[in-house]
């Protein structure tokens, strides 16, 4: 008689096991699918007075940016959109 209610505790134990692992991973993936497409509005990318965008273009997730400020030099901003944040510039001489 041990042996069965071992039995059935073991398997009760299982399935509690299953049924709350099964709904928390749904409840992780639901999350994330969520949380992925998540557009950014607006970004501040700290351009003087005048600057000028000239050319976009994208590679491996990442924006790169000419712009042209009047009297300077060119540069390339490279900005992340997923992060919302620059990665770096590089002044053209």
């Amino acid at each position: 008689m041990n042996r069965l209610k071992a039995l059935k505790i073991v398997v009760f134990v299982f399935t509690f096991l299953l049924v709350f692992g099964t709904i928390s991973l749904v409840g992780i993936l639901f999350n994330r699918a969520k949380n992925y497409d998540k557009a950014i509005s607006s970004a501040n990318l700290g351009l003087s007075a005048g600057a000028e965008i000239k050319q976009i273009a994208a590679d491996e997730g990442l924006l790169y940016l000419l712009v042209s400020v009047p009297e300077k030099t060119d540069e390339i901003i490279i900005f992340n959109p997923v992060k919302a944040k620059i990665v770096s510039n590089i002044t053209l001489n």
